[in-house]
């Protein structure tokens, strides 16, 4: 084992490197400019690792996610040896950059260090002679070759994998990986299959879920956190059988609390069993991405549920308060703390109350107009109808008729505040030349909506703060 690998849980968040060359980056998909330290310690490293691929095959295929902010180069993730990342120029041929971010040796040279020069040790030839065996044994392989050339529709482009095969499904190529597979040999060869409709299968000889280099962990995330071994065991199951066996190592999120963690499960399982992802190029027994984006999704909503939760019981509980004690507030020392407790838990959202419920008239007024004209009867008035109420915000508070009008229409009482009205008054003061309606239209100022309460009225009547937040931009329109 190297002494400087660091195996990081998929759940932890990616590190940045601590004086990276590369500070900004463009992101041309959402059109900003990040930071690099915020882009990648803002991601879990599973989503880092598995995103790092994607853009490798995104940047070999012409079309980057990532630029360089200083000289618009395409750029990719690298790691140190304790996986700590940072963006490195795709090429660096010139002087046009500060950023210097490549090593002596170019990626082929690593690459043929790294890659070409294991591919025919005595491990790598008795996994790639297990693979085969292993084929030959199930019926539902044909044309089964080992290191035999995979010609593309371009003749020019070929691939040589370890051991290839017909399948029901298309072909598939088997690539064994026992030590380090350079990222840009993984983004190609996933290309490379994706465009020819084959599978591209990633073999290991051996896994330890507790100590995993980086180079496993592209494989691992980029094919939904399932890696495949064949062994001794696998193979002679599958010839005992005649059906293709492998052993699956896989991760499954695991809830705590409002966290998620994960645990690894291992299982021999026929490939019949196995999903076939051609376009993703993956190949899995455990979705984990759906159960993850479920887990994910449940502590969501559950996370919203009891958001809702609280707000509907700060709404009731101020309302209640109001039934009791907004007509007239008593001074007590009980009243007086249980207003504080609820301020107390406003100030907690962002909302302010008065110091005491008849110190500040708009958010006394609005309160009980509004509570009204959601009861559809007074509430901290001495009227006993609807109508009165609807007279007096008009005739002595203006500026919250409209909020006052949209609850009587949304909260459904037009038709009882019109039967209220006996007399006519109601309908004369909204209509004619010089109703409530036509002075409005003129964005008459009196009924310029009051600005002290608006907050309030959002939070404690939401079905109408779009029609109210329309009427303070249209007044704040007129002004220019």
């Amino acid at each position: 084992m190297g002494l400087n690998n660091v195996t990081v849980e998929g759940y932890d968040y990616a590190t940045p490197v601590e004086d990276a060359q590369i500070g900004q980056i463009i992101d041309l998909d959402l059109g900003e400019i990040p930071t690099a330290k915020t882009l990648i310690g803002g991601q879990f490293y599973q989503d880092l690792v598995d995103n790092r691929v994607q853009i490798v095959e995104r940047m070999n295929s012409g079309n980057p996610r990532y630029l360089c902010a200083e000289c618009l180069t395409p750029v990719y993730l690298v790691s140190t040896p304790d996986k700590r990342f940072f963006f490195r120029h795709r090429s660096e041929e010139d002087d046009s950059c500060s950023a210097k971010t490549r090593p002596p040796l170019t990626a082929e040279e690593i690459t043929a260090r790294k890659y070409h020069g294991l591919r025919e040790s005595q491990p790598h030839k008795h996994i790639k002679s297990l693979i085969e065996r292993s084929l030959a044994a199930d019926a539902d392989f044909s044309d089964i070759a080992v290191e035999r050339n995979w010609k593309g529709a371009d003749s020019r482009r070929y691939r040589r994998p370890d051991v290839q095969a017909g399948h029901l499904q298309g072909k598939i190529a088997f690539e064994v990986q026992l030590s380090t597979t350079f990222l840009s040999v993984v983004a190609g060869r996933r290309a490379f299959y994706r465009r020819e409709g084959g599978l591209l299968v990633w073999v290991f000889g051996s896994f330890d879920a507790g100590y995993r280099r980086l180079t496993t962990d592209d494989l691992l995330y980029s094919n939904n956190s399932n890696i495949f071994i064949v062994d001794d065991e696998t193979t002679e199951l599958s010839e005992r059988t005649g059906i293709f066996h492998l052993r699956c190592h896989y991760r499954m999120p695991v809830r705590d609390d409002a966290k998620i963690t994960d645990a690894w499960a291992e299982k021999v399982v026929p490939f019949a069993d196995l999903t076939q992802d051609r376009d993703g190029q993956r190949l899995f027994l455990f979705d984990f991405h759906a159960a993850d984006a479920a887990l994910r999704a449940a502590i969501q909503q559950e996370a919203d549920d009891a958001k809702a939760m609280a707000i509907r019981i700060d709404q009731a509980d101020l309302y209640e308060f109001w039934l009791e004690h907004g007509r007239s507030f008593r001074h007590t020392p009980e009243n007086r703390a249980s207003w504080r407790q609820l301020r107390d838990r406003y100030e907690r959202r962002g909302l302010e109350l008065p110091e005491f419920p008849d110190s500040h008239e708009a958010t006394r007024v609005m309160l009980s107009a509004l509570y009204s004209a959601r009861d559809g009867k007074p509430m901290g008035y001495k009227f006993s109808k609807l109508v009165q109420v609807a007279h007096q915000v008009a005739e002595a508070c203006p500026s919250l008729f409209i909020a006052f009008y949209s609850a009587v229409d949304a909260y459904g009482h037009n038709d009882l505040l019109n039967s209220q009205d006996g007399s006519g008054k109601w309908r004369q003061r909204l209509k004619g030349a010089d109703g409530i309606f036509s002075r409005i239209k003129r964005d008459d100022p009196v009924f310029q909506p009051e600005g002290s309460v608006l907050p309030l009225i959002y939070f404690l009547f939401p079905e109408i703060s779009d029609r109210v937040a329309a009427a303070v931009d249209r007044y704040r329109d007129s002004l220019f």
